[in-house]
């Protein structure tokens, strides 16, 4: 089964957050928020004259990506989030500070379900098609890999039914796979290094803008580490951010 301990990377704790700017506008590491009051209102611009594109209820959580201060006393967050939250389409837009709270490291807000559970289920088909299901598969779209690892161990709930986990290593990728008689699956991609996709937009050097419009708000933050599942909580897909660029890709599976 998932367990969320994985997710728990020791990594600084974020610096200031949302401390007023002395500047006109600010670029921020993405933050992850929690959007308080009640009909609060989305602009297409950090200013109150700005048009309303949208608008939250109140409690949903959303991605802070720039912040803008001018003349109110709390500076305007850039924001995405879904609208409604889970099920509502990605909406980018302006929201003003006093409406904007961090929310706690390290722990997990909300599930995954509807609009939200769909856009992780489309990244997990695309990278599957990028990789293949199979170790064999793979090596039919990238090539002969520079290791290559099987092993084979008893089922969980039947011991003559027997799995194979295959790993295959790649200049700055490595991937897993699960087989059985019945069954095979892709179950791990992470990528250090190259100009792999998974999804359609997760790669190094994505901006956070890039990777929060495909897979929506995230379900935690760790510093700089940002973490989606898919709704049975089985696969999640770990991005570490570093200089408003993606720095490190973790995508897991557990098996049944």
């Amino acid at each position: 089964m998932f367990t969320r301990r994985k997710f728990i990377v020791c990594l600084a704790a974020l610096g200031v957050l949302f401390a007023a700017a002395a500047a006109a506008s600010a670029e921020v590491d993405p933050v992850f928020v929690r959007i308080t009051g009640s009909s609060v209102n989305i602009r297409d611009e950090g200013s109150r004259s700005g048009r309303v594109i949208g608008r939250f209820s109140g409690g949903e959580t959303a991605v802070v990506l720039r912040e803008e201060q001018g003349a109110d006393t709390f500076p305007w967050s850039l924001v995405i989030s879904r609208v409604p939250l889970p099920d509502g389409p990605v909406v980018e837009g302006w929201v003003y500070g006093q409406y904007v709270e961090p929310l706690p490291q390290g722990e997990w807000f909300g599930n995954t379900c509807g609009a939200q559970s769909l856009a992780f289920d489309a990244f997990f088909l695309a990278t599957t098609e990028t990789f293949g299901r199979t170790a064999e598969e793979a090596v039919r779209k990238l090539g002969k890999p520079l290791s290559r690892n099987d092993r084979e161990i008893p089922g969980r709930h039947d011991p003559s039914y027997k799995v194979t986990f295959t790993e295959l290593s790649y200049p700055g990728l490595e991937l897993s796979y699960f087989s059985t008689k019945d069954n095979r699956a892709l179950i791990g991609a992470r990528v250090t290094q190259g100009d792999y996709v998974l999804g359609k937009a997760v790669r190094l050097d994505a901006s956070p803008r890039q990777v929060f419009l495909e897979l929506g708000p995230p379900r935690f933050q760790n510093g700089t580490v940002f973490g989606w599942t898919d709704e049975a909580e089985y696969a999640s897909l770990e991005v570490t951010f570093s200089g408003g660029k993606v720095l490190l890709v973790d995508f897991s599976v557990e098996p049944d």
